[in-house]
């Protein structure tokens, strides 16, 4: 009885130790569900919002969309640009995201392509960014300036039949193989607060559904 007692005592001192250990993990260790960023102002007939955690450069391009979308007469060569400037700048500043799911520039991507987009940057450029708190110390990229921005008509085909994308000066051709549509091109490079090494140039293909652009291809 006594040897029973004392493993009894022994399991319950065992729970106790467990129990206290996820209590101080929940409470000492960051936890990025905890943070909540506010948005601060959204361009809701386009589904575009800013938080406060973006960075000036990004806050500045975002009120320069804010004003091109607001024109009666849209000029898409210049929206195009804009939603390129802000996708480079959100996705290529890891310094003020949460953890490595919190992806930058994810709302200029296609929707059906969303899913694909997130996983490949979770197991590449985000892969080793840690839960943002007062004991980060990773050296991470911050976006400084958008150096040049060049712009062209090009198509792009969409394989996906039931998807449709259309242009105020465009023809939308369907086939067997899929749906070519008129794009955009645009070749972009950038500079960093501090040069860690990484990529500063990319091209990457905009395409319009109904009064929306998307970012459809980057390399």
């Amino acid at each position: 009885m006594k040897k029973s007692k004392k493993i009894l005592i022994i399991l319950i001192i065992l729970v106790i130790l467990a129990i206290a250990g996820i209590l101080t993990y929940k409470f000492l260790s960051p936890n990025e569900e905890e943070v909540v960023v506010k948005t601060i102002k959204e361009i809701p007939e386009y589904g575009y919002a800013l938080k406060e955690n973006e960075t000036k450069i990004y806050k500045d391009e975002f009120d320069k969309l804010e004003k091109i979308l607001s024109k009666k007469d849209v000029n898409y060569d210049e929206y195009a640009k804009s939603i390129a400037k802000l996708f480079i700048i959100d996705f290529y500043t890891l310094d003020n995201k949460l953890s490595k799911n919190d992806i930058g520039g994810v709302e200029f991507i296609k929707d059906s392509m969303r899913d694909n987009f997130i996983e490949e940057a979770r197991s590449t450029f985000y892969k080793y960014l840690e839960v943002k708190s007062d004991s980060r110390k990773q050296d991470l990229p911050e976006v400084s300036e958008i150096k040049d921005v060049s712009i062209e008509n090009t198509t792009f085909k969409i394989m996906d039949t039931k998807t449709t994308a259309t242009s105020s000066k465009s023809k939308t051709t369907t086939s067997s193989q899929g749906t070519t549509v008129d794009a955009y091109k645009i070749t972009i490079t950038w500079d960093y607060k501090e040069d860690f090494g990484y990529e500063n140039n990319a091209k990457m293909i905009i395409i319009k559904e109904n009064k929306k652009l998307y970012i459809v291809e980057m390399d």
